[in-house]
């Protein structure tokens, strides 16, 4: 089916939504209370006056589905594809509907956690486990007017879980397939003015051969803690601490040929915040420091370089002010400092060298109009500048609109932006191939969409249409120049029912078509059509059954002419849950149910069918 046709479908899908609510709404169908979303302007907007389209993954949904890794939860999101070389600990990269992987922005409980080390300063999710997340917002589209550099494409939100009530200890163990073991626990509450919140966990794989050509095993061992706590000082001052450490020993196959080889991988985030509401509560200021780093070491016996050190890191202050005028808009100012630095050491057989040693630093303020216009109409509106030490000056803007038809509840959703990404590091100063007078990335994208709930919020479905063209983009010849051009278009639908109140049902559809406009052919890793889709049954109180499909069409495994196709896959998972008591559970999953061989990067193994499963114990 045609890229057109699928976009005539969806608008006329679009069209039918306003009309049949319709009816329903005269029969006195209830007002549903709309979710708040904090990413897609910086301040907490509901849901149904966001312009934005954005995906929600929550703690209840990751309990349901009951994956370590926070890639496996964000790849069931539409418009997103992934690409991992193996199993766990393998080298994970995310792309927003077509995009480059380092074009999306990755925040931690606002902390920028992107690799300046890497080749397109994009972060890599081998070891990030959803272990004490709270809720992951994936903000979709330009995103530079409000979040800068490597936002061309979207943010990914990441925030974890913050105490409330009396102190409540979790501790799971948990086992299986490959020689897995799992550990973790956490302590969470809140006295009086303090809240926290602590997280421990420890992982251990056996694993398998990452490769075809051989079956050596790739291991490996990961660890992570993380916390964060609150103190009210005040009814108008706010301090607020977070920090997180993860470690990972991973072995791996380099150039798909079976060998000894291992990374260890280090990260740090940390960030301070003081909050002060002036004026009745009508202007919030909030100032905050952070810091972020990465580690990555690898020992590769027998490669060109036997040693390697890549170092990143990230040190950011920032200002955001939130005026509210007249009932509900928001006026919102923010300065920053951002400084990112980078260090590579690869050692040979004979010689070690510092290849970059590098850092670099950007200057930016922007401001944003929050405008509700009418009970049902909002508005925004705002604009950036980044000054950037190395190539000057870039400003993007960003308008959006949402708009809720009285008659049916219909949420109508539509957006435009400009971006710019900074060269990276490595494409600045890498030896021999870099390039210190590359210019900034260019791109602007378009989304409008719609959202409908029915029935009581029981029945719930939307669509959207975007179309991305980025460029000026960074390409390599004998070196890093500004050559390469690219569009990505296409529609998302999702589905949600919940036909009683045992059952849920949740689908969703992406047809992504993402094109080299130099040479035409497909972008690669980025499969055509996506579908995902889940059925959650409560069998009786305290048992719960859930399954889940993913299937991600071909795709090219590179830009190159000759490129090899990967094959289609369809990947069904299993899981069980039953809730003995209020402070015992047992749960279990079995993954890749039907055992189906499959490739996400061209010679590396995805894991065959494992089974799992373990216990839960609240004090």
């Amino acid at each position: 089916m045609s890229a057109n046709n699928l976009f005539r479908r969806a608008l006329l899908c679009a069209g039918a939504t306003l009309c049949v609510p319709a009816a329903l709404a005269q029969q006195g169908e209830p007002v549903q209370v709309a979710e708040i979303i904090v990413s897609a302007n910086r301040v907490p907007t509901a849901q149904d006056r966001v312009g934005s389209t954005v995906d929600i993954v929550d703690a209840a949904e990751i309990e349901r589905r009951q994956q370590v890794q926070v890639l496996d939860m964000l790849k069931r999101v539409p418009g997103v594809s992934i690409s991992r070389s193996g199993g766990f600990g393998s080298t994970s990269t995310l792309r927003l509907r077509g995009s480059e992987a380092g074009m999306v922005k990755v925040l931690v409980d606002g902390v920028e956690v992107n690799d300046t080390s890497t080749t397109g300063g994009e972060f890599d999710f081998a070891s990030l486990s959803t272990v004490d997340i709270d809720r992951i917002e994936v903000l979709k589209g330009p995103q530079s007017a409000l979040y800068g550099n490597d936002a061309m494409a979207g943010v990914i939100n990441i925030i974890t879980r913050q105490g409330t009530g009396a102190p409540t200890l979790r501790a799971t163990l948990e086992g299986g397939a490959f020689g897995t073991f799992r550990q973790q626990a956490s302590l969470t509450g809140a006295q009086q003015d303090v809240s926290y919140a602590l997280t421990a966990s420890n992982y251990h794989t056996d694993g398998f051969s990452r490769t075809f050509v051989g079956n050596e095993k790739d291991g490996s061992d990961a660890r992570s803690v993380s916390g964060r706590v609150g103190y009210q000082a005040s009814e108008t001052l706010r301090f607020d601490l977070n920090a997180g450490w993860s470690w990972l020993d991973s072995e791996y196959d380099p150039f798909a040929a079976d060998g000894d080889a291992a990374l260890e991988k280090e990260d740090w985030h940390v960030r301070a915040a003081a909050n002060l509401t002036l004026l009745g509560g009508a202007f919030e200021n909030s100032l905050a420091a952070s810091y972020a780093s990465t580690d990555r070491d690898f020992d590769e016996p027998t490669g060109w370089y036997r040693f390697s050190q890549y170092d990143s890191r990230r040190k950011a202050l920032d200002y955001q002010g939130n005026l509210r005028l007249r009932d509900r808009d928001v006026a919102t100012i923010g300065l920053s400092v951002d400084e990112e630095s980078a260090k590579i050491v690869n050692t040979t057989a004979t010689a070690t060298t510092t290849d970059i040693d590098d850092k670099v630093v950007t200057k930016s303020a922007f401001a944003q109009y929050l405008a509700a216009v009418t009970d049902d109409l909002t508005l925004t509106l705002g604009g950036r500048i980044d000054d950037h030490e190395q190539f000057g000056t870039e400003a993007t803007w960003r308008i959006t609109g949402a708009y809720q038809v009285p008659a049916t509840g219909t949420v109508l959703r539509a957006s435009y932006g400009t971006a710019n990404k900074a060269p990276s590091l490595y494409q600045l100063y890498a030896p021999w191939y870099g390039n210190a007078s590359l210019q900034a990335e260019d791109g602007k994208g378009v989304d409008v969409g719609f959202e409908q709930k029915l029935l009581d919020g029981r029945l719930s479905f939307g669509a959207s249409l975007f179309r991305n063209t980025y460029d000026n983009m960074i390409g390599f010849t004998s070196a890093y120049v500004n050559v390469a051009s690219a569009r990505t278009k296409g529609v998302e639908v999702s589905f949600q029912a919940r036909p009683v109140e045992a059952v849920l049902i949740q689908a969703n559809y992406t047809y992504l078509d993402a094109k080299d406009r130099l040479t035409g052919r497909d972008l690669p890793r980025r499969p055509q059509d996506s579908f995902n889709a889940s059925i959650d049954w409560t069998l009786v109180d305290g048992i719960d059954l859930g399954a889940a499909l993913r299937y991600a069409g071909k795709q090219r495994d590179t830009a190159a002419a000759t490129s090899p196709i990967l094959a289609g896959s369809t990947v069904v998972d299993a899981t069980a849950r039953w809730r003995v008591s209020d402070r015992f559970s047992l749960f279990g999953r079995v993954e890749n149910l039907l055992d189906k061989d499959y490739q996400e990067v061209r010679s590396y193994r995805a894991p065959g069918r494992s089974a799992y499963g373990g216990v839960t114990v609240t004090f």
